[in-house]
């Protein structure tokens, strides 16, 4: 992983041009947001800037202002020791998210259904045609990425400008989790509901539409429920896989 170079001002007469450090920032925060939606950090990790940075092709700084937003965004937290890691949601912060996913998503499901195009409809259908061919093939990297690519589809379709950034607020907290929501034996992946949820947005059936969206987050906490401890979840090996997702 190594970030595009960015069109800037010429290092003196070298020729050499250097990223704008904005561009640069952005690009981290946007990569960093991303994989903790998607799932590709983990509960407990520790974030290495030194690893980070290097994956980014930047010095520290950036990856450190970075960090350092997310940790007052709630999706990441600072240890006694001053590392910044993925925090382990217990129960109670678990089931609270959840609860809270259930009335935001499904707000926006609902409003999104009065606002379907056949546009939209393919666009769902083809995101969770891959979803289904990575389950498939048990490729879990690509399952939570078309996963939260399918839900944020259709929750922009809502159009609302206040509701997306508290949306993506929950994922940023409770994204880490989904990795381990894979893991559960006795709960696999289907996707079932998305096929539900895809049925009502066709039949323009908002109230349908909102029950397979809530039904899917309920299930998920159900699952992820089963495997918490007091602690919270937390992966044994805790590493994370490398991130070679989409954003």
């Amino acid at each position: 992983m190594r970030i595009d170079k960015a069109d800037g001002a010429k290092n003196g007469d070298t020729g050499t041009v250097k990223p704008a450090r904005g561009h640069v920032h952005e690009h981290v925060l946007s990569y960093m947001r991303r994989g903790l939606m998607v799932g590709a950090f983990l509960p407990g990790q520790v974030m290495s800037l030194r690893k980070l940075a290097a994956g980014f092709g930047t010095s520290p700084m950036p990856v450190r202002e970075v960090l350092s937003r997310l940790v007052a965004a709630n999706a990441l937290e600072e240890t006694k020791g001053g590392s910044v890691r993925v925090p382990r949601l217990g129960p109670e912060k678990l089931s609270d998210l959840f609860a809270v996913r259930e009335m935001l998503e499904g707000m926006a499901t609902e409003l999104a259904a009065k606002k379907v195009t056949p546009a939209l409809i393919s666009q769902l259908a083809s995101l969770n045609k891959q979803l289904l061919v990575a389950i498939d093939k048990r490729d879990i990297l690509n399952c939570l990425s078309y996963n939260q690519k399918f839900h944020f589809t259709v929750y922009e379709a809502a159009d609302s400008e206040v509701l997306m950034p508290l949306i993506e607020s929950l994922w940023l907290q409770f994204g880490p989790t989904m990795y381990m929501s894979l893991l559960i034996p006795s709960m696999p992946w289907n996707a079932s509901d998305h096929q539900d949820i895809l049925a009502a947005l066709k039949d323009g059936n908002a109230t349908a539409a909102k029950k397979g969206i809530v039904h899917d987050i309920r299930t998920t906490c159900k699952a992820l429920l089963s495997v918490a401890g007091s602690q919270g979840i937390e992966l044994p090996f805790a590493q994370g896989p490398e991130l070679q997702f989409d954003y």
